[in-house]
């Protein structure tokens, strides 16, 4: 059984397509990284597959299954910038709503529910922080407290936005060491990645797109000199020079900006 496969996928935007006829097949129980340039349609290829964009062609099934018959069993974990930090919800709030069923959203959480939101809760190291307003948290916190909420929701496959956004080098660690932790629980984790030197460290599969697919399968052997050219044509060199001055200069490789508060 595949836990995500995409046929003949096509995304336009105004007539303009963003994603073109996109087609592979992903593997359960692995840490799948989605990479390639800006504007290459990674972050509207997770949106696709969870149908919060419609489809110009193609299809996708969930775990062998339509997504209307799996939605329980996929979550997805927006970029932090989507996200309004200002509404009026605590930690505790936002992982409990990972416990709402579609179509049942009015209906009273059980004790059993609460209980499962607590555990994520505690699985994200988050328990302090349980009852404090979600604008209050840093941005490695603010991460978590969404992986909380989609792992309160019991899913098998794991849909997560440019997740290290914002974090710093040890938030990042801790987080890929529950990635890692529910990836040996048998769960896949799918996410936008766009920093290349560390995807060999972090991830079992790669999907390299530029509005079209390039190639897809296990990072060694996708990760090669051939499909970065494909995929990132001249800003190859970029990345080359960037790796280079890091190396010279030991500068970090977070953008000013991106720490961690």
């Amino acid at each position: 059984m595949n836990s995500i496969e995409v046929h003949n996928l096509t995304v336009a935007y105004n007539q303009l397509p963003v994603l073109w006829d996109v087609d592979f097949e992903l593997p359960k129980g692995q840490i799948i990284g989605i990479v390639g340039p800006n504007g290459s349609g990674k972050s509207t290829l997770l949106k696709a597959i969870m149908g919060l964009f419609p489809l110009s062609s193609g299809y996708v099934k969930v775990l062998d299954s339509s997504l209307e018959q799996m939605r329980s069993s996929i979550a997805y974990v927006p970029q932090r910038e989507t996200v309004d930090w200002n509404f009026p919800a605590s930690v505790k709030d936002v992982v409990e709503m990972g416990r709402y069923q579609p179509g049942k959203l009015f209906r009273k959480l059980s004790n059993v529910d609460k209980q499962l939101a607590v555990e994520a809760i505690e699985k994200v190291k988050l328990t302090p922080f349980m009852d404090r307003q979600i604008g209050q948290l840093s941005g490695g916190q603010q991460q978590r407290v969404f992986i909380a909420r989609a792992l309160a929701q019991g899913a098998e496959v794991y849909l997560m936005d440019e997740p290290f956004i914002g974090v710093d080098v040890a938030t990042e660690k801790a987080i890929m060491d529950l990635l890692q932790a529910m990836r040996d629980e048998g769960k896949t984790i799918i996410l936008v990645h766009h920093d290349l030197q560390s995807v060999t460290a972090n991830f079992d599969y790669l999907v390299m797109l530029n509005t079209r697919l390039v190639t897809h399968g296990p990072i060694q052997e996708v990760l090669t000199a051939e499909n970065l050219q494909s995929t990132y044509g001249g800003q190859l060199n970029l990345f080359s020079q960037l790796q280079q001055l890091i190396q010279t200069k030991d500068f970090p490789i977070r953008e000013k900006g991106f720490e961690d508060k």
